[in-house]
């Protein structure tokens, strides 16, 4: 088995170092969906790795140069790049960073391998319907083969596992309907935090229902430009937000008091809080207030993005500004503030 893998590492070597100024971009790999393999190592002790299901590991590389990944219970995206040698079949590739939902899948899982080792690609080779990734300094070749399912790896809503925001690649055309002929409803800004209100594929293209977060017009974009959006704290909001049933509940997973106000030029005082998270900035802060009503703020992503406010109540401006670690919050004449530590924990 070493002698097959040494062949294709310096098949691949060979085809990386005749790739220069006359390599041309493979239109071959641009919008194919691959399903992995193993991982064939140079490592006697470490061996092949083989997927349990090779259909949890999936691998679309799409024509704008990016590529989606299903990693068993994860999901990754980036940004990928090849050029080839003499012919098409092989020369250099790369990846650009991933970024990867953290779920803690089912053992054994390869998800965090891959995305660890995703940097360290070099070279591909195209050979009897099978893709060879090769990674640099002889540390091994991932290969893949042709996905054939039509129904692999659909991205998963929230309540399936799925991430509970996107992030937006590349200006993004929202559209009223899951389709390239549907009216264009917004545009969408890279960088741009959507709710992940599930997707579904239609005419064989993966479309998700979408609302920016905080609020704003509903409507389908195409999931290609789309990467589970990462967290102030770094991680990525996995499965349902509970945080509001458990504070309603009152099942907090914190307490204590912090500054609270009540009219303007009212001295600031201090309220009793209980926090309940959901992971990723999502939490529910509930504060008693001094006549024993209750004010419960919600965080999405780490941002304060409203507060309950009752029909008596009417209709209360809500405002934050960002003070350091503090969120300095306005519910119509009420102030409050809340540290990173409440809502992230920690």
């Amino acid at each position: 088995m070493k002698t097959l893998i040494l062949a294709v590492i310096a098949t691949l070597a060979t085809a990386a170092a005749g790739s220069g100024e006359q390599s041309k971009p493979v239109a071959s790999l641009a919008g194919t969906q691959w399903r992995l393999v193993e991982f064939q190592s140079m490592d006697d002790a470490r061996g092949n790795q083989r997927p349990s299901d090779g259909t949890l590991y999936t691998m679309w590389l799409h024509g704008d140069g990016s590529v989606t990944m299903q990693l068993n219970c994860n999901r990754a995206t980036g940004t990928w790049s090849a050029e080839s040698g003499n012919d098409a079949s092989s020369g250099r590739f790369s990846f650009g960073p991933l970024a990867a939902t953290r779920a803690l899948c089912p053992v054994p899982s390869m998800d965090e391998s891959i995305v660890a080792q995703s940097g360290h690609v070099r070279s591909y080779l195209l050979k009897d319907g099978k893709l060879y990734l090769s990674l640099m300094a002889d540390g091994g070749v991932y290969v893949w083969e042709t996905n054939t399912s039509s129904s692999a790896a659909i991205p998963a809503a929230p309540e399936n596992g799925g991430p509970r925001n996107w992030e937006v690649v590349s200006m993004l055309n929202l559209r009223e309907r899951p389709s390239t002929s549907a009216r264009i409803l917004i545009r969408y800004e890279p960088g741009t935090i959507l709710d992940n209100l599930g997707c579904r594929r239609v005419e064989g293209r993966d479309w998700c229902d979408v609302q920016q977060l905080g609020g704003g017009l509903r409507g389908y974009v195409a999931a290609a430009y789309l990467r589970p959006a990462v967290s102030p704290d770094g991680s990525a909001a996995m499965g349902p937000d509970d945080s509001a049933l458990r504070a309603g509940q009152g099942s907090f997973d914190a307490s204590g008091r912090l500054p609270c106000a009540f009219s303007a030029g009212h001295p600031v005082g201090e309220c009793e809080f209980g926090v309940a998270r959901a992971g990723g900035g999502y939490a529910t802060v509930v504060i008693r207030k001094p006549d024993g009503r209750t004010r419960a703020i919600f965080f999405r992503m780490g941002r304060a993005i409203g507060a309950d406010v009752s029909e008596s109540e009417g209709q209360l401006d809500f405002s934050v500004t960002r003070d350091g670690d503090v969120y300095r919050i306005h519910v119509g004449n009420e102030r409050y503030e809340i540290i990173d530590a409440i809502v992230f924990g920690g």
